[in-house]
């Protein structure tokens, strides 16, 4: 979210300091906000980032769900 609003705020402020009008500052903003976060998302799928995040995050996971109490025993 912070990075989000970081991303907006930094478009805004390139467009609307070439001297564009305000609509047209809104229009780039939002175009360059869709871009920045659909190249973001698009890199953390072609890259499986989340799956390496995921398998690196597993240990920890499984160390707190293997502390769990159990009411049915297999």
């Amino acid at each position: 979210m912070i990075i989000g609003t970081a991303l907006i705020v930094l478009t805004w402020v390139l467009f609307t300091g070439l001297g564009l009008p305000v609509w047209l500052g809104v229009i780039f903003t939002v175009l360059g906000a869709f871009i920045i976060l659909f190249g973001l998302t698009f890199s953390i799928y072609i890259f499986n980032l989340d799956m390496k995040l995921t398998s690196a995050l597993f240990p920890l996971f499984q160390k707190h769900y293997d502390k769990i109490k159990r009411d049915q025993h297999l």
